[in-house]
């Protein structure tokens, strides 16, 4: 799977090594030779000073002594001399504990990396933030051929459920939804691998599944509930691209709650995602929908109308999406959407709202709140 061959590492910086410093020159001063007729006058002033300062300190012969400002001076320039020697000695260290570092860190052996073999950590990422088209029904563009569509749903199985049987569903008809366990959580199933990050932006993950290929997280303010989808790849954990849908978040909501990313499915270079909350349409008459994201330049494809997807998930079947809408005293249905245009092909009736629909084979498997479905699926 390509769909992020347009972006790139970011790159590591090598660190700078140190230019070597030039070793400092100081220039001792010249040793005077005394000439032989002031022999005896130096002895003299030598005497002299020795009465006078009481300094037990004899000159070599043939020397001459050195004025105060030249011995203060000659002082100055051996302090700077050891200053300089202890910074030389000094940078010197640093600059062999650099090399040696540089060394150790593992170093990349072509700059310019090959798109799609990996990516920034996750939580460096800069979540792309998706534009919102509008309320309703939106299509960018009719596509260039019409697709035909042959796909049936018939169905051949209905029966009550007892609401609280949920796990027993699945077990008795042998299905799994891929769904991780959320850190913290007693539940038992498959657990989120640890490479994947718990939170993201100061945003807690709120749930997470997965597919062959890919591992999507959301990331939000509460319970399973969020707004960033963060795309991993399934074998390696490593980061794809983070998607912001704070824009499809509220629509002219009588009440503060917004949508959330429900469900989402990568096929081909197209991302299909579900957005909705749970509230009367009443109130919210126009959320629950699915939004298709072109992942090559990131734009919105299509958008269905509302009300069409509040479900757990949805099926991808063929040229179409199987998904469900429905809530307490509202009219609750299975909808047959066209993938190429998001536009609705069928409305089945169901007892009650739909919670999972899984395809197994030749069939389509939907437990509503209070019914469990099966239908045969003929293409």
């Amino acid at each position: 799977m390509k769909f992020w061959n347009s972006y790139n590492h970011i790159q590591q910086k090598r660190p700078k090594a140190f230019r070597n410093m030039p070793d400092l020159h100081i220039p001792e001063k010249p040793i005077k030779k005394v000439k032989p007729g002031m022999r005896a006058a130096v002895i003299a002033v030598i005497s002299l000073s020795i009465m006078l300062t009481g300094c037990t300190s004899q000159h070599e012969e043939g020397e001459e002594p050195m004025s105060m400002s030249e011995y203060m001076d000659n002082e100055t320039e051996e302090t700077a001399s050891m200053e300089t020697h202890s910074e030389e000695s000094d940078a010197e260290n640093e600059m062999k504990s650099t090399d040696s570092n540089a060394a150790m860190e593992p170093q990349d052996a072509d700059p310019e990396t090959e798109p799609g073999t990996g990516f920034s950590a996750a939580a460096d990422m800069s979540p792309i933030h998706l534009e919102n088209p509008g309320i309703g029904y939106y299509l960018a563009e009719e596509p260039e051929t019409a697709q035909e569509h042959t796909l049936r749903l018939e169905q051949i199985y209905e029966k009550a459920n007892a609401i609280t049987d949920e796990e027993g569903w699945f077990a008795a008809n042998q299905l799994e939804i891929p769904f991780y366990v959320m850190p913290g959580s007693f539940a038992e199933g498959e657990q989120l691998p640890e490479q994947i990050p718990d939170s993201f932006k100061g945003f807690p993950l709120t749930q997470a599944w997965f597919d062959d290929s890919v591992i999507y997280c959301v990331y939000g303010e509460v319970y399973y509930e969020g707004y960033l989808l963060n795309l991993y790849e399934k074998a390696t954990c490593e980061p794809v691209m983070s998607l912001d849908f704070s824009a499809f978040c509220s629509e002219e909501y009588e009440y503060g709650e917004y949508q959330w990313v429900r469900w989402a499915r990568v096929d081909g270079q197209t991302l299909y995602v579900s957005l909705s909350h749970n509230t009367y349409s009443e109130n919210a008459p126009n959320h629950a929908y699915i939004v298709a994201v072109d992942l090559t330049d990131m734009n919105i494809l299509w958008k269905t109308e509302p009300l069409v997807s509040n479900a757990r998930n949805f099926e991808i079947i063929g040229n179409e999406i199987v998904c469900g809408y429905g809530f307490t005293a509202e009219d609750d249905f299975l909808y047959r959407i066209d993938r190429d245009t998001g536009r609705i092909l069928e409305q089945i009736p169901v007892n009650s709202q739909a919670d999972y629909i899984i395809r197994k084979e030749d069939q389509l498997f939907v437990r509503t709140y209070d019914t469990n479905y099966v239908f045969q699926i003929t293409q």
